[in-house]
């Protein structure tokens, strides 16, 4: 059912099939996706490139050798962001939301440094 106020009609669009949503090009993103410049991030130790990144996160490739014990959904870390020409890395603290079929790691940033933030919001204008 939808109703005149915004709030009913987000609702309706939250319910609907990702491939309904992909044919009425509804995304529920608030952040594009950008590939360059080139994001790395540090998780224990390792130092691994997004295959994308935006305000909102990035998506991580599979970690090969996998990690012990592996990540879960839900799963929070620390790490440091890297690359996008910072000319300093900075912290992050990131939330694990999804797998794809592929291995592929979704991530979604809780905190950031200033300065990370402030990089990031300037290169993601649409």
């Amino acid at each position: 059912m939808l109703k005149d106020s915004g709030k009913m009609i987000g609702k309706a669009r939250m319910a609907l099939p990702n491939f309904i949503r992909r044919v009425l090009n509804w995304d529920r993103r608030k952040h594009a996706r950008s590939r360059r410049p080139r994001l790395r991030v540090q998780i224990s130790g390792r130092k691994i490139r997004a295959l994308d990144w935006s305000l909102g996160g990035c998506l991580l490739p599979p970690f090969d050798p996998p990690m012990d014990p592996p990540l879960r959904t839900g799963d929070t870390f620390e790490g440091r962001i890297s690359g996008i020409g910072l000319g300093n890395s900075g912290d992050c603290l990131a939330e694990v939301v999804r797998f794809t079929k592929a291995g592929e790691i979704g991530v979604r940033w809780l905190e950031l440094d200033a300065h990370v933030f402030l990089v990031l919001a300037g290169l993601n204008i649409k």
